[in-house]
């Protein structure tokens, strides 16, 4: 999948590499953190809406996507929170729009709530939160954590696909999404990879955050797609309950990847934070 606006560069975190594609050359800065086992081609339709109004630049997490193996670096969401906190100040930007969607939506809380000066709006899209995940066909993998380091690429491909497919409302528009997912756990030493990340799954890190979220002084947006079968909507309403001021969207034409089903929504929730902001 062609990235249709910007560019996609490594950057230098430290002792790690993020991929980041960025696009936009004036506006609020916008991060855009995606979920497991995606990367940032989850939001190909919708940052080419929104760099004609913002700075957006969506992230590859470590061990994600084009950025580097973790290597023994922690990846829970503590830790690439704590990472994209330290990516915000190597792109010199003192606050940004912080919008995440699957583990990103967790990642974005802690950023949140724990480095609120550099945080200038929220936005959770089909996010982790609380006590309710991880998700169904994440826990299973989860559980099988040992196998699935142990398989062979093209394996740990062919049977994310079929699970995949389920998680879009818009089954038309899956293939190229899928392809663009599933490409990155085809390359050797993959397997290991995603291994490291289900064993790093853990609530514990948004039910911590979960009662510092009624003190967020920010503009929030909650979108969530009401066909989310694994992430169910009542958690979008429990969000948006608990957040001052934060306005929730139900899609009722989209599943769990909402940026991928409706990116035109998803969109327009971005833009309401960029005004606000």
């Amino acid at each position: 999948m062609e990235l249709p606006v910007g560019r996609a560069h490594l950057v230098e975190v430290g002792a790690r590499r993020l991929n980041v594609w960025s696009a936009g050359d004036s506006g609020p800065p916008v991060l855009l953190v995606h979920g497991i086992p995606t990367n940032h081609r989850l939001w190909v339709d919708v940052v080419p809406r929104l760099c004609a109004h913002a700075r957006v630049f969506a992230v590859d997490m470590l061990g994600y996507g084009d950025s580097m193996d973790a290597d023994g670096h922690p990846v829970d969401l503590a830790a690439q929170a704590a990472l994209l906190a330290d990516l915000l100040d190597v792109l010199g930007l003192e606050r940004a729009v912080v919008v995440g969607h699957d583990l990103g939506g967790g990642v974005a809380q802690i950023v949140a709530t724990t480095s609120s000066a550099r945080v200038a709006g929220l936005g959770i899209v089909d996010g982790v939160c609380y006590d309710g995940w991880p998700v169904p066909f994440i826990r299973a993998m989860k559980a099988a954590w040992p196998l699935v380091g142990q398989l062979p690429p093209a394996a740990l491909g062919a049977g994310l696909r079929p699970a995949l497919r389920t998680l879009f409302a818009h089954r038309e528009r899956s293939g190229p999404f899928i392809d663009s997912f599933v490409q990155p756990w085809t390359r050797p030493g993959a397997p290991r990879q995603l291994a490291a990340h289900l064993r790093s799954l853990d609530s514990v890190y948004t039910q911590t955050v979960a009662p510092f979220l009624p003190r967020l002084d920010v503009p929030a947006e909650v979108v969530w797609g009401r066909l989310d079968h694994q992430l169910k909507p009542a958690y979008g309403q429990r969000l948006a309950d608990d957040i001052p001021g934060a306005r929730l969207t139900v899609v009722d034409d989209a599943s769990h990847f909402a940026p991928a089903d409706r990116p035109d929504v998803v969109s327009d929730a971005v833009l309401r934070l960029v005004r606000a902001v």
